[in-house]
């Protein structure tokens, strides 16, 4: 029986236990304190939390008060009137200030009214005006609609770019405890003369090159997990750490023209669009009202003291007027006539503008959609990556272990192996982000 091959074997199986459990304790510490956080949670804490979600929320609060304020020109207008005054005796000169007589005057005076407009007929202004905040409200409103949608995407893309960091390292480290296992065997090798020094070198360097590349991605965590805190509200410098349950990747066919479709019903920015046309249609009518008369019911009771001024009574004045009132300017016919003008090439401007967006919807769309069906793709493409670096490696290995290959074939087997790993989670998450991608550019996310 071979006592030294088992005795070798054993080793290295324990060898192999220990760098386990400390690349287990290692892994566990790097996320330490990190919060756990799943997509829906991340979600909901932007939508609750997010600054710049509250401004555009803060906006439809606004345009709505400006509709009450805009409704109230249907109400009458009500005012009060008062004024008192003391009156010195006046003097009465003769002359050039020859002679003067004191005239002894009733020193009290005072008056109030109170009097009160209706807007009959204003050329619809009111109407229109009325009818145009309105669509000021619908603007704010599909304006906040469109910032929920795109933090709602930031965060989706950072989250899964979160998961493919910790994968990334998680892959990584394990290479890692493979090559401390080399090197070890490699120190032995090299001292009983079995090895060079520079396959030892060139392991070490490999492992370098790992930890180089574990030491950037934890500090890509950092920056990502700070800026999903800026996007939730969570407390900045929080570690995040996401959680995939219930997220597959997504294997539904999807059309370009049910997506264009449905982009084409649901997007904002096509909705925002009409609306501003409407608006130019809105502004349009609101400068033709100009054009017509402004009709007031008007009512005023008035009362005054002393009755009359200089021969007064000591008595007291009271009356009462109801009346109509028209006002009509008539430049208006030719001064506004430019500013129609105007409004008029504003709708044309509006409508060549929603002809753009609807453009630049077609343009996103078919770009979500080639990329999710190119991801989609790509993983069977890795996977067949994988399992031929794998084989591959096994291959040079057991080369290796039996001295028909150098320390450079296993390295390079190595690397080729870790590379298609990472390029294979890379692809299995770029497919999620991809369809949510596609989900924002149809409207639906």
């Amino acid at each position: 029986m071979d006592y030294p091959f088992f005795i070798n074997l054993k080793r290295k199986f324990v060898i192999l236990i220990i760098a386990c459990f400390f690349y287990e304790v290692g892994f566990s510490q790097g996320d330490e304190g990190a919060r756990i956080i799943k997509l829906d949670e991340a979600i909901q804490l932007g939508i609750q939390n997010n600054n710049k979600l509250k401004m555009a929320n803060a906006d439809v609060t606004i345009a709505n008060e400006n509709l009450d304020q805009s409704q109230m020109a249907k109400a009458p207008l009500i005012g009060l009137n008062m004024g008192y005054n003391y009156i010195g005796n006046p003097k009465v000169f003769e002359g050039f200030y020859e002679k003067n007589i004191t005239v002894d005057y009733f020193n009290q005076q005072a008056s109030a009214n109170i009097y009160a407009s209706m807007p009959l007929y204003y050329g619809g202004v009111i109407n229109n005006q009325i009818d145009k905040q309105k669509l000021m409200v619908s603007m704010q409103e599909s304006a906040a609609k469109m910032t929920e949608t795109e933090i709602k995407q930031t965060i989706t893309t950072q989250f899964f770019n979160l998961e493919k960091l910790y994968k990334e390292i998680e892959i990584t480290k394990q290479n890692i405890v493979n090559t401390n296992l080399r090197i070890r065997q490699l120190e032995s090798r090299v001292s009983n003369g079995q090895n060079l020094k520079s396959d030892l070198l060139r392991t070490e360097l490999q492992k370098s090159n790992f930890e180089v590349s574990v030491f950037r991605s934890s500090n890509s965590i950092e920056l990502i997990s700070n800026y999903l805190d800026i996007l939730t509200g969570l407390p900045t410098n929080t570690k995040l750490k996401p959680v995939l349950d219930g997220i597959l990747i997504p294997t539904k066919e999807v059309s370009l023209e049910e997506s264009l479709s449905e982009a084409y019903t649901n997007r904002y920015e096509i909705k925002r669009s009409e609306i501003n046309v409407k608006m130019a249609e809105s502004s349009l009518d609101i400068t033709k009202s100009g054009f017509k008369p402004y009709i007031n019911a008007n009512l005023l009771f008035n009362t005054q003291y002393p009755a009359q001024w200089p021969n007064y009574t000591d008595n007291i004045l009271n009356y009462w007027a109801a009346g109509i009132s028209l006002s009509w300017e008539i430049s208006s016919f030719y001064n506004l006539k430019h500013r129609a003008n105007a409004d008029k090439l504003q709708i044309d401007k509006s409508n060549i503008a929603l002809a753009v967006t609807k453009d630049q919807i077609n343009q996103d769309v078919k770009a979500a959609y080639i990329r999710f069906t190119e991801s989609a793709k790509n993983i069977s493409t890795f996977k067949k990556d994988v399992d031929l670096a794998l084989s591959n490696y096994k291959i040079v290995k057991s080369r290796y272990d039996n001295d028909f290959a150098v320390i450079s074939d296993i390295v390079d087997a190595e690397l080729q192996l870790n590379g298609a790993k990472i390029s294979l989670n890379n692809a299995n998450i770029d497919a999620i982000i991809q369809y949510y991608s596609l989900q924002y550019a149809m409207g639906k996310l």
